[in-house]
């Protein structure tokens, strides 16, 4: 193998690095990108969190205690960076008192 192989082979082994690094930079930009879908929604055991858009194109965070069996809802103040309580629900109030699915 001369200098003139050795290189191109460099060469191409560099061009196939670039080539990984794009197409992980581009994965992160369509996942960043997704985090400004409507309605995003995080499921965890205890909680979920959802935001969605209400009344007048607000944003709004509802979160659900699946321990508690209670939904909050915020209102977010994207120019202050704040988040206001709305309104507590008790799910009891909505679903008469069922859980699972079954009554007690």
């Amino acid at each position: 193998m001369n200098r003139t192989q050795t290189a191109c082979f460099a060469l191409l082994a560099s061009a196939f690095v670039l080539a990984a690094i794009l197409v992980v930079q581009i994965d992160r930009k369509a996942e960043a990108n997704a985090a400004h879908a409507d309605g995003q929604n995080v499921l965890q055991t205890t909680f979920q969190m959802m935001t969605a858009t209400t009344r007048n194109d607000d944003e709004s965070l509802f979160i659900l205690d699946n321990t508690k069996g209670v939904m909050v809802v915020y209102s977010a103040n994207i120019g202050r960076k704040q988040l206001t309580p709305v309104t507590a629900i008790r799910m009891e109030e909505i679903f008469g008192g069922r859980r699972g699915g079954r009554d007690r």
